[in-house]
């Protein structure tokens, strides 16, 4: 019976695409998924900040 064969190998096989085109696995592109939207909103943040102390006059230097 190939419909079930396919069936089977169709749910347990990993789902999930890298940019290169190989599988990986669906716990590994939620947890890649995660670390972009932490990231996203760690420099969201950041920007916000830089511009709350824009907006009041504030100098905002870089030390090297």
């Amino acid at each position: 019976m190939p419909g079930w064969q396919q069936l089977k190998h169709a749910l347990t096989r990993p789902a999930g695409f890298s940019a290169d085109g190989r599988r990986i696995g669906l716990g590994l592109d939620t947890a890649l998924d995660a670390q972009r939207q932490e990231t996203d909103q760690a420099v969201a943040g950041i920007e916000q900040y830089l511009d709350d102390k824009r907006s009041k006059g504030e100098e905002t230097t870089t030390v090297s």
